[in-house]
């Protein structure tokens, strides 16, 4: 319901993109041999997964009504129902469609709802007589790939405590023709937070939709999403299908055509993130961002403890020579900051000419001297030593504060037991993007939309929500204490490079997640403190330790398997 900026930056009109778009098309669409296979190996299947699908209607289009029928019906997996609730369309044309399907010999039941209800009242009474194990949800003018069940109940069968799928979508023309491709991330609660992203094709646990109470009225235009929003704190079963198994249908009256065309289900999204914000244990509000759909839920700080910023500093000097990247630093965190609670602590390798020191020591700083050769890992680790509070800053010596909040911003999340490592979108001097995340592929690990400029398409996907990533730099990165001595610190085995990914790495194996956040902009002058090159040999140590592990959580589950799996683009 709320992707369409998504889809219009990922696969825009450009004859490479489309040119790629059709070959996996092409590579995407089953044969009739593989469907005919398909078919004969679930004719084996003992005890299948069994699938209700929802559809309510109202005063349909009749041939847009027919091809969602249509797609149901031509599912290559045998086990399902469909059921239709006319929730009293005035459209004759659209209650003689459903007529033709009632008494058929087919698994297909027809409900003429007595009154308008709605969307959620119209489910709720197909969810009332539904007899499938799963309920999937279609709209009643989009439609099902014809192995979207199949697909689902394959995933159910290898894991059988599954309560939650969804799938990647895309949009499809009254024309029929498809594009606008969303492929999604693994469950990634913070980005669920800002967007509808799971949204289609949605497939539930019957049982489990029961036990929240199903649909609610309050929210029909994001009744998906605050079911949703719900399920998620029932059940964490949760599995991300990244295959396309659903087309959302583009009509002049559908929420896909515009913001304009149904303002009222955007406020009803933001109702749903402000229900759930509430009910949680950090109590907030969502907000409205610039673009229609997408949304900032900002938490109450349940306290303000103390953050103890850690910089390690060579003294480099700034362009204009006269004074040190340190001092710029410690000059715009102590002038435009708005958080009370702060210790500075700067790691100094004897590097700091005595002016230099002197100016500083005007900051009110706590003072670390390490006189071994320059190790990042271990300043950072001997800051944190020296350090008072029970939250964590690692800031680079060469980033300088332009958003006044940005301590608070960070905190928010940081508070929240569940989250390792909190960093924020970094802007070189030109505004383009140094840092909005890191993805982890076969080459490494890698900047999204790094020198993008900020205002640039594809980099757009960086400003509009918080996002979970396995790893963000460490040239901003909020932590609380507890958690950075859980797991050791940073490892001094990673003197220039990857410690910072090896230690959001260590925090994701914990069991916290890591977020992104794009409401704190800072400005980084990268690198300029010391060489940025990458010895070979890190490389090589971060690839024996951590490689079993991503084998193992099958490639970064930030970035679906369907993107360009060279460089972190987000794009075929």
């Amino acid at each position: 319901m709320y992707e369409s900026l998504q889809y219009l930056v990922w696969f825009g009109p450009r004859r490479q993109a489309r040119l790629k778009f059709e070959q996996w098309l092409a590579d995407h669409t089953l044969t009739p041999e593989q469907a005919a296979a398909i078919r004969a190996e679930t004719q084996q299947w003992s005890e299948p997964p069994t699938f209700s699908v929802l559809v309510p209607v109202y005063n349909t289009k009749p041939v847009l009504l027919k091809k969602a029928i249509a797609s149901v019906r031509s599912q290559v997996y045998p086990h399902w129902e469909l059921i239709l609730v006319d929730d009293c369309s005035t459209s004759a044309a659209t209650r003689q469609v459903l007529e033709q399907y009632v008494d058929t010999n087919e698994p297909i039941t027809v409900i003429f709802a007595p009154t308008n209800g709605g969307i959620s009242a119209a489910t709720n009474l197909a969810l009332a007589v539904a007899t499938g194990e799963f309920i999937a949800l279609l709209d009643h003018d989009d439609a099902l790939t014809n192995d979207a069940l199949y697909e689902n109940a394959q995933v159910i069968r290898q894991h059988p405590a599954i309560d939650i799928l969804y799938s990647d979508e895309d949009k499809i023309s009254e024309a029929e023709e498809r594009f606008g491709f969303f492929f999604k991330p693994h469950w990634s609660p913070e980005y669920f937070h800002g967007c509808m992203y799971t949204c289609h094709l949605g497939v539930y646990r019957t049982a489990l939709v029961r036990q929240i109470g199903g649909f609610r009225s309050e929210f029909d235009g994001a009744q998906d999403w605050d079911l949703m929003l719900r399920a998620v704190e029932a059940s964490q079963q949760i599995y991300h299908i990244p295959k396309v198994l659903y087309h959302w249908r583009v009509t002049a009256t559908s929420v896909t055509a515009g913001a304009d065309v149904k303002p009222w289900a955007y406020q009803a999204g933001q109702r749903a993130l402000t229900a759930m914000a509430q009910r949680s244990p950090y109590p907030g509000q969502a907000e409205e961002t610039s673009e229609p759909g997408y949304f900032r839920v900002r938490r109450e700080l349940g306290q303000k403890p103390l953050i103890s910023i850690v910089i390690p500093s060579a003294g480099a000097l700034m362009a204009d020579g006269q004074r040190s990247h340190l001092e710029n630093c410690l000059d715009s965190i102590v002038t435009h900051s708005t958080y009370p609670h702060i210790e500075l602590v700067v790691v100094d390798g004897f590097d700091l000419p005595p002016d230099t020191l002197d100016r500083v020591k005007a900051f009110g700083i706590e003072l670390v001297r390490c006189d071994e050769p320059f190790n990042f890992s271990r300043r950072i680790n001997a800051g944190v030593q020296h350090s008072q509070g029970e939250v964590v800053m690692i800031l680079n010596d060469d980033i300088e504060i332009t958003t006044p909040d940005w301590l608070e911003s960070m905190l928010e999340l940081c508070q929240q037991a569940e989250i390792g490592a909190v960093g924020a979108k970094l802007l070189f001097p030109n505004d383009h993007i140094q840092h909005a995340g890191v993805i982890i592929l076969d080459a490494g690990p890698g900047h999204v939309f790094y020198n993008l400029h900020r205002d640039d398409s594809n980099a757009l996907l960086a400003h509009l929500s918080n996002r979970n990533y396995l790893c963000v730099t460490g040239a901003c990165m909020m932590v609380r204490r507890a958690v950075f001595d859980q797991v050791n610190g940073l490892d001094e085995i990673f003197p220039l490079s990857y410690n910072d990914v090896d230690f959001c790495l260590k925090l994701h194996q914990a069991g916290y997640r890591n977020v992104y956040t794009p409401f704190v902009e800072l400005i980084h002058y990268e690198s300029v403190s010391r060489d940025c090159t990458v010895l070979p040999a890190e490389l090589a140590t971060f690839k024996a330790r951590w490689q079993p592990y991503l084998d193992a959580l099958g490639g970064d589950p930030y970035y679906n398997p369907n993107f360009n799996q060279v460089s972190p683009t987000f794009t075929f």
